[in-house]
């Protein structure tokens, strides 16, 4: 069973990208409350310069706040490639020509540039909300921890609770 453990492990070590991959010999830390350097995330794939600007504002955001870790270079990634798809795929679409095609026959459907914008914005939203990327988003993430927090330290013996059902 350790041995599947480890594997795991490894496995996870290697999803990390911008760290070298753990060899066989190597320990792999388990501590969940690691903290990282801004410097180990990177992204896991290719970036144009536009949206490897992007990756980099929002990962030095998430690291101002406290909230970045490794695991999130691959939600960072899809989000900076997305984010530069949705401007290119916005800035084609000038007209309501563009969002609704209009065949021989007289019916009409949604473009195929609109529904890519549609599916690629919902994939944004929902990424930047993962994230904490709004202000209702952080309240919430921020709002988590501190009740979190207030939890654990918390006694639950010999409080106002137990005289009172005493």
């Amino acid at each position: 069973m350790a041995d599947k453990t480890d594997e795991r492990l490894r496995a996870l070590q290697a999803l990390e990208v911008g760290r070298r991959q753990a060899t066989k010999d190597e320990e792999i830390s388990t501590n969940d409350s690691h903290k990282i350097a801004r410097g180990e995330i990177r992204p896991i794939a290719d970036l144009t310069p536009e949206a490897r600007a992007y990756f980099d504002a929002i990962a030095d955001f998430l690291d101002a706040k406290g909230l970045l870790e490794v695991v999130d270079s691959l939600a960072l990634t899809i989000l900076a490639k997305n984010l530069t798809l949705w401007i290119s795929i916005s800035n084609q679409i000038e007209g309501v020509e563009d969002v609704i095609q209009t065949f021989e026959n007289g019916s009409s459907n949604i473009s195929g540039l609109q529904t890519a914008k549609d599916r690629i914005e919902a994939s944004v939203l929902k990424l930047s909300s993962r994230l904490g990327l709004s202000p209702l988003d952080r309240a919430k993430l921020f709002g988590a921890a501190t009740a979190a927090a207030s939890a654990n330290s918390k006694q639950s013996e010999g409080d106002d609770l137990d005289e009172f059902l005493g």
